[in-house]
């Protein structure tokens, strides 16, 4: 499935300078040379491939850096927010720092499909190709599901299926984002040398820290989220057990709207 990305440049290269020097040996208007005797032709086309790879460079940089930014920074802090945040209200800005998490990944998202659609080798099949389009599609799905759940919860106080699909998909977004991104620099690094494309050493070893001490961190609240809730539900169950086998009222519930996040997102 995945081509080589060595391959992949090389064929890039040869394309450009195809389309550059036509069917003549030589870049620009045949005969042109400057006083030194050189074919000024051939040097203005080796700027245009120049040119052309520079702005190639950039845009695969720029493609990897708002990836990470989305899945290794922005949505598992917006993630971790809402388990550990209990104020009123934080259930909206959880869903406004996702959706910035998921415009930032967009704009990666778009510049890699541009960076697909104008290779002249097929790359659709590549498997971060694949796995980037997939959680595309699961973050486009993520802002309704969580605003169902919300509705939901209003209405049955309780986790409903979409609860349970809002909180699987999240987690499987961010872990595939990352994965995806290891596999990003996985295949950058089959690049030649001279193309400058291939990611450092250093730069690898980065992301891995990085990423790896970030989800990490994203599960662990996650699992302490989700035995805090278990904890505040069988409190709970206690409380209004004893109010009931006392004849009198239920007790209200002390985790009430202010720890709304612990109750469902948790």
């Amino acid at each position: 499935m995945a081509l080589s990305l060595r391959a992949i440049l090389f064929s890039i290269a040869s394309s450009a300078v195809s389309a550059q020097s036509g069917p003549g040996s030589h870049f620009g208007p045949p005969g042109v040379s400057d006083n030194s005797g050189n074919d000024n032709g051939s040097f203005h086309g080796a700027e245009h491939i120049s040119s052309a790879m520079t702005t190639r460079r950039k845009l695969l940089t720029a493609h990897g850096i708002l990836a990470a930014l989305a899945f290794v920074l922005l949505m598992p802090v917006g993630s971790i927010m809402i388990r550990v945040g209990s104020f009123r209200g934080v259930w909206i800005i959880h869903g406004l720092f996702q959706v910035f998490a998921y415009l930032v990944y967009t704009t990666s998202f778009g510049i890699g499909l541009w960076i697909v659609l104008t290779a002249p080798v097929q790359l659709i099949d590549n498997y971060h190709v694949v796995i980037g389009i997939l959680v595309f599609v699961l973050c486009f799905i993520q802002p309704i599901s969580g605003w169902v759940h919300h509705v939901m919860f209003k209405n049955y106080s309780r986790r409903t299926v979409w609860s349970y699909g809002h909180l699987w998909i999240g987690r499987a977004v961010v872990t595939l984002g990352i994965i995806n991104g290891g596999l990003g620099l996985y295949l950058a690094s089959g690049a030649p040398a001279a193309t400058g494309l291939a990611p450092s050493r250093g730069g690898i070893i980065a992301y891995g820290v990085v990423s790896g001490i970030m989800w990490l961190l994203w599960v662990a609240v996650a699992v302490h989220g989700e035995w805090k809730r278990t904890t505040s539900r069988k409190a709970d169950n206690e409380v209004h057990g004893r109010s009931s086998g006392s004849g009198g009222s239920p007790t209200p519930s002390t985790h009430n709207k202010e720890n709304y996040a612990v109750r469902t997102y948790a």
